[in-house]
């Protein structure tokens, strides 16, 4: 009215969603959801999810199950994931079935679980380097003379000791 330009409202379909409240969101035992999902909460999963999830907190309960890739904060694991799971915190209570990895920070886990999976540190991998041979290794002398490169490093032991 006086020269000022309105302001567009802010669009509903936002692409970040934001927590407005801290009700958990519940997905019951009858409901199969197929797709992604995403939350910036709490969510109790006692029904089956075919596909990925990336949430804050989940927790899976008995009658929970999920095939896919998990992300989350924290997850406490009473059901069945088939697929890998990244977190900061994962408990795995005696109940749970894990058939994927499991990467985490902190690992809980109770005598009972089925894992079938690898367990791994998330920060394992920066701890780790390979390990490269510099070009002034070139130089070392090789374990296997040249003219033994068909023999098994066990054999040129054998070989030596004759």
């Amino acid at each position: 009215m006086f020269g000022k330009k309105k302001q567009a409202p802010a669009s509903s379909t936002s692409s970040t969603l934001k927590r407005t409240n801290h009700t958990p969101s519940i997905i019951a035992e009858d409901v199969r959801l197929t797709g992604t999902l995403v939350s910036q909460g709490e969510v109790q999963l006692d029904g089956r999810i075919d596909g990925d999830l990336r949430v804050k907190h989940l927790v899976i309960g008995l009658t929970g199950m999920v095939e896919g890739l998990i992300e989350a904060d924290s997850i406490v694991i009473k059901g069945k994931i088939i697929g890998s799971l990244i977190a900061n915190k994962v408990t795995i209570e005696s109940t749970a079935q894990v058939h994927g990895d499991v990467f985490h920070d902190t690992l809980s886990i109770e005598a009972g679980a089925n894992i079938e999976g690898s367990l791994k540190h998330r920060h394992e991998e920066d701890k780790i380097a390979p390990i490269k041979p510099s070009s002034s290794d070139e130089s070392s002398p090789s374990i296997l003379a040249d003219d033994d490169n068909d023999l098994s490093f066990v054999n040129k032991q054998a070989a030596d000791k004759s």
